[in-house]
């Protein structure tokens, strides 16, 4: 995950009080912060500075053992610090993707099934997560008519 991701390294916000971890890809962030307070803070303070006024953010702030979504990962701090990733896709995500019926090469349609659980390899913390994020690929790959 952190490969396809740049960090942030403007001096206002290496200098934040709050800064626990900020990460950026294209317009799609990612920070970690104490509680829900300090993240709102955090924003409006990034806010602050944008000459155009038109960064939007969003709050999503975890309820007990909750995954929050960043690109195709989900992200999970434990109890202990520790954190969690898994592959995610989103909920509106139509599937679409090569199907496994169509007059493409074979050797294409086996690379989009290598390049999805590369993906899910490279995301997945740990084991439980590696086996959800695997089951996550089966399923979508097994909807466009992929052999198992």
């Amino acid at each position: 995950m952190m490969e396809k991701m740049s960090i942030y390294t403007d001096p206002f916000y290496l200098n934040s009080p709050m800064r626990l971890f900020y990460g950026r890809y294209v317009d799609d962030s990612v920070s970690l912060a104490y509680n829900r307070e300090k993240a709102i803070e955090n924003c409006r303070r990034i806010s602050e500075v944008d000459e155009d006024g038109k960064i939007l953010w969003e709050v999503e702030y975890p309820e007990g053992n909750e995954y929050i979504p960043f690109l195709d990962t989900e992200i999970k701090i434990e109890d202990g610090g520790q954190i969690s990733t898994r592959y995610f896709r989103k909920p509106q995500n139509k599937g679409i993707t090569l199907n496994y019926h169509s007059h493409h090469q074979t050797s294409t349609k086996e690379t989009v099934a290598k390049n999805y659980y590369q993906t899910s390899r490279e995301v997945s913390s740990g084991n439980s997560e590696l086996n959800y994020s695997l089951s996550k690929v089966d399923n979508l790959l097994a909807q466009i008519g992929y052999p198992n």
